[in-house]
């Protein structure tokens, strides 16, 4: 996909909010309440003519009274956490100068955010149809703090914290440290009753953390602020990290596939990728800053899952019925406002969820999970053609590999449960292949991806179990 004219009328005399008013954008501090746990970041959005001020709260469970907190860490962690949520409020405007006062941000940390804001709004600015990738002029004010020396960086030990969303993912990596023995201590970020649900399932703890976004910012985006995708999972894998050193926990071990690594579109030659924040070159990064920024090694913070495929996951999952009645991966499910709520049925997410469980569940077990039938239902051809790349582009959600839904639908395009239905018919009319083994695609898709490592001592083989 390549832009046409990618320009935008800023400065529209009927726009309320006038993104060209805003000459920089500016992470003001970072407010640490070590009884509570709790965090206040103060940012701005300042120009000649206007200045709009927000304050984010981010509130940790505790940790005991007579217990030490590795404070020097945290407050490491806390000031780059700091400098990525201010994104959500840096994009209302995306101004060309991003000015952080907050101590405590060294080179590997300017470093990091320059990428994370680049790549990871990369969404937003080709959605926005802004002129290119954003490439604002980050400056420190009092210059860089003195980095972690590496003989200082160290690899937590204790119980794994495992951030969870409710979905398949991050069940498959609390089941596979649990069946090693481990004791995994489930965390979410505003979780809602279906992560409460599915977290207590087996009864490991869970415990949250809080964020509280600024209402003005909301008040703004109606006013016609800039709005759209920022990085959510290096806001919540940075807020993981926090929470992890506050109570004295081991690794963040989180529940990223390979799939997530796969661009949504080229842009004008530059990839989009909407689940970049996910991605291998992103952990990868995240890896490289922890340790001069926070005094972490690499071992703080990996993804049991990265070698595989979503449908590699998918088969493992299929076979935790106690599961199945409770997950939820439809983000309708998790927007604000929602409490309580199960599969939409009818979204990018909920398709190809429903697409890559189906080799593997019964057709009765499957649509009794999503209360519908979603591979015999016309209506979500064009959904499963997006999938499969025969659309302009793959859909801005996180959904797996084109290769993934190819082999599944190769599966399933032979089984008695799904051959004979609406979705599965139209496909194979228009894609013959569909009916032909493809081994080497099969091969590419439920084989081991080499990638990265850095997981400590007793995590390395986990994964293995999915082989």
């Amino acid at each position: 996909v390549h832009a046409r004219d990618m320009t935008i009328e800023r400065g529209r005399p009927d726009m309320v909010f006038d993104p060209d008013v805003f000459t920089e954008f500016r992470y003001l501090a970072a407010h640490i309440d070590r009884a509570s746990a709790r965090v206040d970041f103060d940012f701005e959005l300042a120009g000649p003519s206007r200045t709009e001020v927000f304050r984010e709260t981010v509130t940790f469970t505790p940790v005991r009274a007579d217990r030490d907190v590795d404070w020097l860490r945290v407050e490491g962690l806390v000031a780059i956490l700091g400098a990525v949520i201010g994104l959500s409020y840096y994009k209302a405007a995306a101004p060309q100068r991003y000015v952080i006062s907050q101590g405590g941000i060294t080179a590997a940390g300017v470093s990091y955010l320059t990428t994370v804001l680049s790549k990871g709004l990369a969404e937003f600015a080709f959605r926005n149809e802004l002129p290119g990738l954003l490439e604002p002029e980050i400056v420190v004010t009092g210059g860089a703090s003195p980095e972690f020396p590496a003989e200082s960086h160290v690899t937590p030990d204790g119980d794994p914290l495992v951030p969870i969303g409710g979905g398949k993912d991050s069940v498959v990596t609390v089941e596979l440290l649990a069946a090693a023995r481990m004791h995994p201590v489930q965390f979410a970020v505003n979780p809602n009753q279906v992560i409460f649900r599915v977290g207590r399932v087996k009864g490991h703890p869970v415990i949250p953390a809080t964020r509280e976004i600024d209402e003005r910012l909301l008040e703004l985006n109606s006013e016609g602020a800039l709005n759209g995708h920022v990085p959510v999972t290096a806001i919540n894998s940075l807020i993981s990290l926090v929470q992890a050193r506050i109570i004295g926990l081991g690794p963040v071990v989180m529940s990223l596939e390979a799939s997530a690594s796969e661009a949504t579109l080229v842009w004008d030659g530059v990839e989009v990728n909407h689940q970049w924040s996910k991605s291998e070159e992103a952990e990868g990064l995240l890896h490289d800053m922890l340790g001069p920024q926070a005094g972490l090694s690499a071992g703080a913070y990996f993804s049991l899952l990265r070698p595989y495929s979503e449908l590699k996951i998918a088969r493992y999952f299929s076979g935790l019925r106690e599961y199945h009645p409770v997950i939820t991966s439809c983000n309708r499910a998790f927007r604000r406002g929602v409490d309580d709520a199960r599969w939409c049925a009818n979204c990018d997410k909920c398709r190809f969820i429903f697409l890559i469980l189906s080799p593997f569940l019964p057709a009765s077990a499957l649509i009794r999970m999503f209360a519908a039938n979603l591979l015999d239902d016309s209506r979500q051809i064009e959904g499963y053609r997006s999938l499969l790349g025969l659309a302009e582009h793959r859909p801005f959600e996180c959904v797996g590999e084109q290769a993934e839904s190819m082999v599944a639908l190769t599966w399933i395009a032979h089984q008695e449960d799904w051959k004979k239905s609406v979705v599965v018919t139209a496909l194979v009319s228009e894609i013959p292949e569909l009916l032909t083994p493809h081994p080497e695609l099969e091969a590419q898709v439920l084989g081991h991806r080499d990638g990265i490592c850095g997981m400590p001592g007793g995590y390395e083989h986990l994964g293995a179990i999915l082989a």
